[in-house]
């Protein structure tokens, strides 16, 4: 089960997907992270409570055309790289 961490926030600016930690009503801007259109599809999906590999494959499947095995690979390599900003856990 992947949760993302508490008070960071994605946001649409223009064309670009940012996420930002957003406490206390203020936005720290020392760590934000851009995201492409996909990622950002991913943390909607996290945040709206689906939150397994396999299911944010299922996801994707649902919306590009790309098997199952592709799909749980790359959802697997960014859920690694955002554990390793500790932006999920």
């Amino acid at each position: 089960m992947v949760k993302t961490k508490p008070g960071l926030k994605l946001r649409k600016i223009g064309s670009q997907y940012m996420i930002a930690d957003a406490c206390d009503g203020n936005v720290n801007m020392s760590s934000v992270y851009t995201l492409n259109q996909t990622a950002a599809q991913l943390w909607t999906q996290i945040e709206e409570g689906n939150s397994t590999p396999e299911g944010l494959a299922d996801y994707l499947c649902g919306i590009y055309e790309t098997n199952k095995d592709t799909a749980l690979h790359d959802v697997e390599r960014q859920l690694a790289e955002w554990r390793s900003y500790g932006l999920i856990c």
